[in-house]
């Protein structure tokens, strides 16, 4: 998208009289919202659906997050740790925990789940998954490292021979882990970073402060992954 947010901010900028020295006067804040009119004739075309999750955040900061989508700040340890005790109150995750994932991915056509670049953080404890997300949304992949990905789903006739090439046993990026990162539709993880993040049950109740943190990035529901991905 370019340079979007600074065209999504001097559009906004006319809605806003000159003062004497011929400079214009905003208020320091405004925020990015969908009702208004210069924001909306600054959107790409049918595309609009995709500025929703800005809604009601800092003009100013969600047009430099537009201008500079590689730049994030993630979570500190602390704030690490005051997610994982909202995840789980009650002390340890139950054994049960990101079973969703696994029950609905496999609901997903094939030709659909094909198109996207993915890879199952499914490694570790499940709190060091929430470390190791963090830490790839911030830094993003190390492109000097091997980093396996595979399709997000694959059609049953091609999972065999594609299992040895992605690393995978079934072709497929790994569902069992507290989240699944993709790439845009066609795009490749290591190349064009990450677009999506699927949310295992683990951390069902942590994704609006993933939203909030890393608001660039979409966080679906396993349990929504289907209709969502379809969409696309």
């Amino acid at each position: 998208m370019g340079n979007l947010g600074t065209v999504i901010f001097n559009a906004v900028k006319k809605g806003f009289p000159l003062a004497h020295n011929s400079k214009t006067t905003m208020p320091g804040n405004l925020k990015f919202s969908l009702k208004n009119p210069y924001i909306l004739e600054a959107l790409p075309e049918n595309k609009i659906d995709e500025f929703i999750k800005f809604d009601g955040q800092d003009l100013k900061t969600v047009c430099n997050l537009l201008d500079n989508p590689k730049i994030r700040k993630g979570f500190d340890n602390g704030e690490l740790q005051a997610l994982y005790k909202k995840a789980f109150p009650y002390g340890k995750p139950s054994p049960c925990v990101n079973e969703e994932g696994f029950v609905y991915m496999h609901q997903m056509p094939g030709d659909i789940g094909e198109q996207f670049d993915a890879h199952g953080i499914a490694k570790f404890t499940i709190y060091d998954q929430l470390k190791f997300l963090n830490n790839l949304l911030t830094k993003g992949i190390d492109k000097n490292r091997r980093f396996y990905s595979a399709p997000l789903v694959v059609p049953a006739e091609k999972a065999a021979s594609l299992g040895p090439a992605t690393g995978t046993a079934g072709g497929h990026a790994y569902y069992d882990g507290s989240f699944i990162i993709v790439a845009d539709k066609g795009k490749s993880l290591v190349d064009d970073g990450i677009k999506h993040v699927i949310v295992n049950d683990a951390y069902y109740n942590i994704i609006s402060d993933l939203r909030r943190k890393f608001p660039d990035v979409n966080f679906v529901r396993a349990d929504e992954a289907v209709e969502y991905f379809s969409r696309l």
